[in-house]
Formats: structure tokens, C-alpha cells, sequence
């Protein structure tokens, strides 16, 4: 093809038909341009194709990885509710009126889920953290679904100072508890543990500690941050996000 076009120019040359050559040069310039345009497109429509295709594999791998958050968030509510739950009937017994109605076996059962578990939130950000870190986050066309994913991280940094703040109140309560009560009557109510040896702490009434002041300060605080991790702008807000990101997903995942 290239020998005819040399074959053609030559001809026009050697007869004297300027114009001709001129209009002919021209006319191969712009073939040349929209092979070049059209190779352009091609290559563009393929790197736009694959992109794609890195798009629908991500959206599907954060689908599964917000699915697993949801439960975990589920879990969390459903956790530190019955937590707040117990923290109020506990506040209750600082009252010598309703100490007086319980018994000590009552009261193990009250602190025993405060000092066996801890309010906590974590999530599953792998994928998410990959793609943000690795600057892929663009490949996700939808705009509003990239704000959400990214605000995501902004709100477990928030949630994260909420929960180191009740992990310290926590082990307050705890080191409070281990200075006036006793926890291996706590576990014998509890485990229905027969220990074979005595202990300086066995006859230990764990009542005693709702006659601190300090006891109960810190208590009604852990009571308030548990309270308040539950709300809107904490395991609240999350759950919305998630709910929120995961319809995003399946719709844009519907579309392709």
C-alpha cells in the first residue's frame, strides 16, 4: 500500500500537477490523522473497558466486605444495648432501698458482663483500604458512592476516640472492683465454680462496692458512653452509612 501511494506521488510530480500533488498530499495527511484517531479510540475504548471490568471487581469485593460490616454493626448495637440495660439496673443499686431487695448472686450476674466484655466496633476495611491507599478510588464512577466510601474511614476515626475513651473507663471500673470486691464470687455465681481452696476474698459481699462514690461515678460515665456509642452519630450513623453504601453498590452493580 505504501509502495502505491509513493508510485502515485512520484507520477504526480514528474507531470508538473502541483495541485493535484497538493490536494492528493493533503488527502494522505488525513488519512494518516484518522488512523491515528481511530487507533486513538480503539486503544481508549479498551483502557475503558478494562477499568470497567477493575470497577465491577471492586464494587463486588466491597459489597461482600460491607455485607460482614452490617452484621458486625448489628452485632455491636444488639451487644452494647443489652449492656446499657444492665448498666441502668446497676445504677439502681446505689440506692440502699434496692440494694436491700437483691441478692448477692443477683448483683454477680449485673457485673459480670460489664467486666467480661468490652464496647467495640471493628470492621472489616481490607478492601476499602486497599483501594483508597493505592489511589484507585476514581475508578468508581458514581460520585456519591466515592464521598460515602470515603467518609466511611472519617467516621471510624470519630468512633475510635469514643470506644479508647470507654476502654479507659472501663479498666477504671475494673481496677476500682479489684480493690473492694471480689471476683472469684462473681465466677462461683456465675461458672457455679466449687473451688477446693479458700480465699482471703471468698466472703467478700460484692454489695460493698455500691457503697463507693467513685464506683459510681465512673459507672454512671461508662453508662453514658455506652449509651451514646449507640446513638446517630456513632454505631447509629455506621449502620446508616453501610446500608446506605451497600444499595449504592447493588445498584451500580446492576447497571453494568
Amino acid at each position: 500500500m505504501i509502495t502505491i501511494f509513493r508510485k502515485i506521488r512520484q507520477n504526480l510530480v514528474s507531470d508538473n500537477k502541483f495541485s493535484k500533488y497538493l490536494i492528493y498530499a493533503i488527502g494522505e495527511i488525513i488519512l494518516v490523522v484518522v488512523g491515528i484517531l481511530i487507533a486513538l479510540q480503539i486503544n481508549n475504548t479498551s483502557n475503558f473497558n478494562e477499568q470497567r471490568k477493575l470497577e465491577q471487581e471492586y464494587l463486588t469485593s466491597l459489597q461482600s466486605e460491607f455485607k460482614t460490616n452490617l452484621t458486625k454493626i448489628n452485632t455491636a448495637i444488639q451487644e452494647n444495648e443489652h449492656r446499657v440495660q444492665t448498666l441502668e439496673k446497676l445504677l439502681t443499686l446505689f440506692d440502699k432501698k434496692v440494694l436491700d431487695t437483691v441478692s448477692e448472686q443477683t448483683v454477680s450476674h449485673l457485673l459480670a458482663p460489664i467486666f467480661g466484655s468490652h464496647i467495640n466496633y471493628a470492621p472489616s476495611t481490607g478492601v476499602l483500604s486497599d483501594i483508597i491507599s493505592s489511589g484507585k478510588l476514581s475508578l468508581i464512577l458514581n460520585k456519591d458512592l466515592r464521598q460515602h466510601l470515603a467518609s466511611f474511614e472519617s467516621s471510624l476515626d470519630i468512633l475510635s476516640t469514643q470506644l479508647n475513651d470507654a476502654d479507659f473507663t472501663d479498666k477504671k471500673l475494673q481496677s476500682l472492683f479489684f480493690k473492694s470486691g471480689s471476683a472469684r464470687t462473681i465466677v462461683t455465681d456465675i461458672q457455679m465454680i466449687d473451688f477446693e481452696f479458700h480465699s482471703i476474698s471468698e466472703k467478700t459481699n460484692n454489695k460493698l462496692i455500691f457503697s463507693s462514690v467513685e464506683f459510681e461515678n465512673y459507672l454512671l460515665d461508662y453508662y453514658l458512653l455506652a449509651k451514646t456509642t449507640n446513638g446517630p452519630r456513632l454505631f447509629g450513623g455506621i449502620k446508616e452509612q453501610i446500608e446506605t453504601i451497600l444499595d449504592v453498590i447493588e445498584q451500580e452493580l446492576k447497571t453494568h
